[in-house]
């Protein structure tokens, strides 16, 4: 019988997205089949620098509680604070002079997905659409509604 190959943790230091960290530190211990406990020791072993930092703030006896620690790290580094952020500029996001429909509809994109992470795929899709179509372009035009009919 083989065993599963195990794959290393990663490190986290405050400096990368905790949203990204957070799936891939989710993959990797699911992969490996950690208890919550095994998963928050390594989540705890993983962090280095001003993120470490966020232990201090944890009770000693709470330092092996994953929902504890996953919610510091959270309230420190997660990006829902940003989402009224990411909406107010979605809301006032124009077409730039020299900005092509292509790149306007990337960064669109981008923001919904920041701005409406907690809503599902198909809904982020349709607020995409809308606000592609309702965007003010440079120079106005029509061409930008007529292109997103047809496609």
């Amino acid at each position: 019988m083989h065993s599963r190959p195990t794959i290393k943790s990663l490190t986290f230091d405050g400096q990368t997205s905790w949203t990204v960290f957070k799936t891939q530190f989710d993959i990797v211990s699911s992969t490996n089949g950690w208890t919550d406990f095994v998963k928050a020791s390594q989540l705890v072993a993983s962090l280095r620098g001003s993120a470490a930092e966020v232990l201090q703030g944890i009770p000693a006896d709470k330092l092996t509680d994953l929902t504890t620690i996953e919610k510091a790290l959270e309230s420190r580094y997660g990006d829902s604070h940003l989402t009224q952020f990411y909406r107010i500029e979605l809301k006032t996001r124009r077409q730039k002079p020299g900005e092509s429909l292509q790149e306007l509809a990337a960064d669109v994109e981008r923001l919904i997905s920041l701005a409406y992470a907690e809503c599902p795929q198909d809904v982020r899709d349709s607020l995409a659409a809308q606000y592609f179509v309702d965007v003010p372009s440079y120079p106005p035009s029509e061409t930008k509604k007529r292109n997103f009919q047809q496609g």
